[in-house]
């Protein structure tokens, strides 16, 4: 609910913030088949926009207002079908509260992102079953491998500037960050660190195909892992 009102409140102001793609979701993005991508946690959709023309592609979001954001920049909102990139294919855009089960029939996608998501949930287990759930298992007649996930998460202590909006520490990696910009807001945000994402995979029947960090001006401001369902 924190974290909700947030980034409703702040829409605007944190579209402005995040408008550049960061150098670690390029990398991300290299390794994954994009023909059909599945955005968990889509924001103004910010990351549609660099994909193939042709990648059938659907963004979820809990905020209304970064859902409206990105409906329109390209796409429609609460299941609608709406233009993307000049003759490609349409962009969808759902509201949907990804902590709740995903209104993502299971196995529906080969591909699913997932930037900067998992560090604001308390409930993270459950979270990444139900990200393994919607992405395609492998096919053991033919042979063809599990669908692939890349996901993000803040390494925000790394940064001395980060460091110094942790309004409250509440224990074991859970912190409350201040947000200044048009206003005073604060998020909930977990540290999630790499032994904890390779737990979290392997629950989740995950496998670890590579994890590196990136971003910021030291270059490890968040970490990626790229998983794949098995």
């Amino acid at each position: 609910k924190l974290n909700q009102d947030f980034y409703n409140s702040f829409a605007a102001e944190f579209s402005e913030s995040r408008a550049a793609i960061n150098p670690g979701i390029r990398r991300a993005l290299a390794m994954l088949n994009l023909a059909s991508v599945l955005d968990v946690g889509c924001g103004d959709g910010r990351v549609s926009r660099v994909l193939p023309e042709r990648c059938n592609y659907v963004g979820l979001d809990f905020s209304a207002r970064l859902i409206g954001r990105a409906a329109g920049r390209g796409g429609q909102a609460q299941g609608g079908r709406g233009q993307g990139q000049a003759q490609g294919l349409p962009l969808q855009f759902v509201l949907a509260d990804v902590s709740d089960p995903l209104p993502i029939a299971t196995g529906a996608f080969p591909t699913l992102i997932c930037f900067a998501v998992l560090h604001h949930l308390p409930e993270r287990e459950s979270f990444m079953r139900e990200l393994r759930r919607v992405v395609q298992s492998p096919d053991p007649v033919s042979g063809k491998p599990g669908g692939r996930l890349a996901l993000s998460v803040w390494q925000f202590t790394h940064s001395a500037r980060m460091r110094k909006k942790i309004v409250r520490d509440l224990g074991n990696g859970d912190y409350v960050l201040s947000w200044e910009r048009g206003g005073h807001g604060e998020r909930f945000v977990h540290e999630v660190m790499e032994d904890e994402m390779k737990r979290l995979a392997h629950s989740a029947s995950l496998s670890l195909v590579e994890v590196f960090r990136s971003d910021g001006r030291s270059n490890d401001l968040s970490l990626y892992a790229i998983l794949e369902a098995r």
